[in-house]
């Protein structure tokens, strides 16, 4: 099984390869980094949208003797430019969980983001939630009542992505042939399945 792919305009491409109990990525150097699964001790999937991305999923492996590798639903082809790959990542990250079940008996299969990042992300909601009423009430004190319209259309543009974001990445342990759906691109048209 393989598949290749860019993170980002500043790495190397890479072909991802997963033959039996071995991971290996083709970066384009003479020997060719090659990875036993048994060695694996976490796999994580999270949804990791950017505003030039904002379908991005994430596969992040974590070794047992520190490494982590990560790849993406899509490769990157320039600096703001992406090619949608969710078919091949979708096919590649459902036979790697498959062969980690296999083969990396101790792997915690993990979904959403670390509890910190998710408690962080909830605390920045309230932060901005509270700001914001704060705003509106010195607003209307000062006479500047209109201006709260302002402040609702930016909350309302913002707050569906940061919702969504916190809907999927809520952290949570998941069996290897149960990967949620909401973590996985629609295959068939490289769309953000849904919430």
């Amino acid at each position: 099984m393989r598949y290749a792919t860019r993170n980002d305009a500043f790495s190397p491409a890479k072909v991802w390869v997963l033959e039996g109990a071995t991971l290996r990525f083709d970066d384009g150097t003479p020997a060719p980094p090659e990875l036993t699964l048994a060695n694996v001790k976490e796999v994580r999937l999270t949804f990791a949208p950017t505003r030039p991305e904002p379908n991005r999923f994430r596969c992040r492996l974590a070794w047992r003797s520190g490494q982590t590798h990560e790849f993406f639903n899509r490769t990157c082809r320039g600096v703001y430019d992406f090619a949608d790959t969710s078919p091949e990542y979708v096919a590649f990250v459902r036979a790697l969980h498959g062969a980690l079940a296999q083969h990396a008996p101790g792997c915690r299969f993990t979904a959403g983001a670390t509890g910190a990042a998710y408690a962080m992300n909830w605390g920045a909601m309230i932060f901005v939630g509270f700001m914001v009423l704060i705003a509106a009430l010195f607003l209307i004190f000062n006479g500047l009542a209109w201006l709260i319209v302002l402040k609702i259309a930016l909350l309302a543009i913002f707050a569906p992505s940061a919702f969504r974001w916190l809907a999927r990445n809520k952290p949570r342990s998941y069996p290897p042939g149960e990967i949620p759906s909401n973590l996985l691109p629609l295959a068939e048209s490289g769309n953000a399945s849904p919430s």
